[in-house]
């Protein structure tokens, strides 16, 4: 029979395993964080050439395109459609981000964190509703794996809404779409560590807001690397940043209500 030190013992070992392996997955994170944040990243990307001007011109010219193919859905659908794609992804990813870190957490724990973020998921609901896209929900994450590549999931369009988006609406609300799905997966990681975790993917954000018709001045504070900030000032700088695009997608779509509908033959003067 098994003595009860014995059990005892083996007991106090798989916890010090199960905490060694934790420790070990958490630091790993904070590395590849630290390196990814590195301000040598934006000199690797420049060197890499996707950050030159020949680039940044081919993406204007896409832009061009995507702004012509998308004419007819400015006319059609309803008010606020911008705001409402880029809300959606941005409320949708924020959401999964949250819940995916719970990967490998008891069912009651999941549970609890996807009961925390149901508003969130009923507000991209509500955003989606304009555009009958139907069903969909959070992106499954059962491993650390699955976590750890949520928002690029999001971006390969995993579940398949960017699609559907794009086919219920055009290819502008399709980046609007993915440029709210990367913002919302940068956003949760920031408050989610209180602003100690800052990792923006400036090649997505930086890609999706030129094709949705972004300024300039607008995307790059989102893309920007942590310099000599605090935690707290990093939380609050992206957070001013997100408001203020916002802001303008508004704008953008107030515009829209307010044009006139172009004639016969005419060109949209949007």
């Amino acid at each position: 029979m098994t003595q009860p030190s014995t059990i005892f013992g083996e007991t106090w070992r798989v916890l010090a395993y199960t905490l060694a392996i934790a420790l070990a997955f958490i630091a790993l994170e904070q590395a590849q964080l630290a390196v990814f944040s590195l301000p040598s990243t934006t000199q690797l990307l420049r060197r890499a050439g996707l950050l030159d001007a020949t680039a940044q011109a081919a993406l204007q010219q896409q832009a061009a395109q995507v702004a012509e193919a998308s004419g007819e859905a400015l006319l059609r659908l309803p008010p606020g459609h911008r705001t409402a794609a880029l809300r959606l992804g941005y409320e949708l990813v924020y959401a999964n981000y949250l819940v995916a870190g719970y990967a490998m957490a008891p069912p009651s724990i999941k549970a609890s964190a996807r009961q925390r973020v149901a508003p969130r998921l009923a507000a991209a609901r509500g955003h989606a509703a304009g555009f009958g896209l139907g069903e969909f929900d959070l992106l499954p994450a059962d491993t650390l794996k699955q976590f750890s590549e949520v928002c690029q999931r999001y971006e390969v369009d995993e579940n398949g809404l960017a699609a559907r988006i794009e086919q219920q609406a055009s290819p502008l609300h399709r980046h609007f779409y993915l440029l709210g799905a990367q913002l919302g997966c940068e956003a949760a990681r920031v408050d989610d560590s209180g602003g100690r975790f800052a990792l923006p993917p400036a090649t997505p954000i930086r890609r999706h807001a030129v094709l949705a018709g972004i300024d300039e001045a607008l995307w790059q504070p989102l893309i920007a690397e942590p310099g000599d900030e605090t935690p707290a000032q990093v939380q609050q700088r992206y957070r001013r940043a997100i408001d203020m695009l916002m802001v303008e997608v508004a704008r953008q779509d107030a515009a829209d209500a307010t044009a006139p509908i172009a004639g016969p033959g005419a060109k949209d003067p949007r």
